[in-house]
């Protein structure tokens, strides 16, 4: 009688399996999908209030189609200012495409010569909304507050 010989592989075991060969891997973690595009109408701009209250505004007026000979109304609202187009407006944009934000206005929003202020244009809106960094800053703040445990509203 013939007996079988069960055949050597290195690694195996008493079994016959094969043990692993390589070590233990760490688990990699899943990749962060890509943020989502944009789904807005919304165009930003950073610009330093010169002293007779003007801002350049010259990217975002680009993107609402507003020119020099437009009338406007403004409204402040909490502190920020809200520009929209008006046959009847008061205010008009200077002749080099920048926003005058008068005195009247500014003051409410705090708003000082050299202070910078956001402009964000709502092209679905038609309007032309002016953020004093101030208020920028507690947006930010809440936002970062929220990213690392903080005290702060992330929706």
């Amino acid at each position: 009688m013939t007996a079988v010989v069960p055949p050597l592989i290195p690694g195996a075991g008493p079994a016959g399996t094969l043990a692993s060969l390589a070590p233990d891997a760490e688990q990699l973690p899943l990749p962060t999908p890509p943020a989502p595009a944009r789904q807005t109408e919304l165009v930003y701009a950073l610009s330093r209030l010169d002293a007779s209250g003007r801002l350049s505004a010259t990217g975002v007026l680009a993107q609402l189609r507003w020119r020099t000979s437009i009338r406007l109304a403004a409204t402040v609202i909490g502190t920020s200012v809200v520009f929209r187009p008006d046959r009847h407006g008061v205010f008009a944009l200077d002749p080099k495409r920048k926003v005058v934000v008068p005195l009247l206005l500014r003051r409410p929003c705090r708003l000082r010569t050299g202070d910078q202020a956001l402009l964000v244009a709502d092209t679905r809106d038609n309007i032309l909304v002016v953020h004093p960094t101030a208020a920028l800053d507690k947006i930010v703040l809440a936002r970062h507050a929220s990213l690392i445990g903080g005290p702060g509203d992330d929706h």
